[in-house]
């Protein structure tokens, strides 16, 4: 069992490594976390619209293509970016973080202009 689980942990370390290649297409992180605050800030504004399910998910597309016009990528792109950040977690972790960050700071402004 030991040798089972050291031989899993080898094989993640190695998989995991640097030498991975970046896909084609591939957004950088600046663009990512660009993208990624537009999109949680849509997706904030449809939630505060309190529209059913289907409407909402409707009304957000709308603002994702917008989203993806105004950045210039498409779905595709968009996904296949994600999905690689996710899976690189180093990366995405900076991503993420970077997000996160930034929305806390749109929040604190609009919370002290009202």
């Amino acid at each position: 069992m030991k040798k089972l689980f050291l031989l899993a942990v080898s094989c993640l370390f190695f998989t995991c490594g640097s030498n991975e290649e970046v896909p084609e297409g591939l957004l950088t992180k600046e663009e990512m976390v660009k993208v990624m605050i537009d999109i949680r800030v849509a997706e904030g504004q449809v939630t505060h619209l309190l529209l059913p399910q289907d409407s909402a998910e409707k009304v957000f597309k709308v603002l994702e293509k917008r989203i993806f016009e105004k950045h210039s990528i498409d779905t595709v792109a968009y996904k296949s970016s994600y999905q690689y950040y996710l899976l690189n977690p180093e990366l995405g972790g900076e991503v993420f973080s970077t997000v996160l960050d930034s929305l806390n700071i749109m929040k604190e402004r609009v919370t002290n202009d009202r």
